[in-house]
């Protein structure tokens, strides 16, 4: 047994001499120490595209880590991008990005966070659509289902909006009263009837349907349409 313990000590001895070599200086462990101790402001989080019109607002609720001085929001394959401040009234709250200019399109926006010294948060995304020219080219109007006279008014009535998911939020309808004077009336989608008070006699009326889309800072109308009452 003896043999086989002075047999083992030389090669114990060289085999730790070898992991010792291995092993990072003092300055070494100072650099993963630094990593380890790196800071992360708080990142914004629930996050909401508000779009519109070849515009949009970002909207999002900001960290309650008080180290958050100021947010970058990135678009476009991050070659689009614009810093806003995190003052200390919105710490915790929602702030709004709003972004004025964008074509129209689908977009995956990144958030990021920065401290007073630089530092980056973990990033936040969210995509979303902004609407523009060819999405209003797709709207259409309300279909007209009949030309009444109810209690001696000229009505239009429409038919129902039974799709679930639309986002139609109802027609205006534009005529001239027998004064001579425009009127104008909303008819919202849950309305089937658009009675025309006092409307000229055998006049004209113009429609358009307005449309908002979930969580849109814009109304987008259909292309109007004149028709005979």
């Amino acid at each position: 047994m003896k043999r086989i313990i002075k047999l083992l000590l030389p090669g114990t001895f060289f085999l730790m001499m070898g992991l010792a070599a291995c092993l990072p200086n003092d300055g070494d462990y100072s650099a993963y120490l630094d990593k380890a101790e790196a800071v992360y402001p708080g990142r914004p989080d629930s996050v909401i595209i508000m779009p519109g019109y070849n515009r949009a607002n970002i909207n999002a609720l900001m960290s309650t880590d008080p180290r958050a001085v100021k947010i970058r929001l990135y678009w476009n394959s991050r070659r689009d991008s614009l810093d806003a401040v995190i003052t200390k009234d919105e710490i915790a709250k929602r702030k709004i990005i709003e972004v004025p200019r964008i074509p129209e399109g689908v977009y995956t926006f990144e958030l990021v966070t920065f401290d007073k010294n630089g530092n980056r948060s973990v990033v936040s995304e969210k995509t979303g659509q902004v609407f523009g020219p060819v999405y209003v080219k797709g709207l259409a109007n309300r279909i007209v289902k009949s030309k009444v006279v109810i209690s001696g008014k000229p009505a239009i009535i429409w038919y129902s909006e039974t799709d679930t998911t639309s986002v139609m939020a109802g027609t205006e309808v534009f005529y001239k009263q027998a004064s001579g004077d425009s009127a104008r009336i909303f008819t919202s989608k849950r309305r089937d009837t658009t009675i025309l008070t006092n409307a000229m006699t055998g006049g004209k009326l113009i429609l358009r349907t307005a449309y908002v889309p979930v969580n849109a800072i814009d109304t987008f109308y259909a292309k109007r349409d004149t028709i005979a009452y």
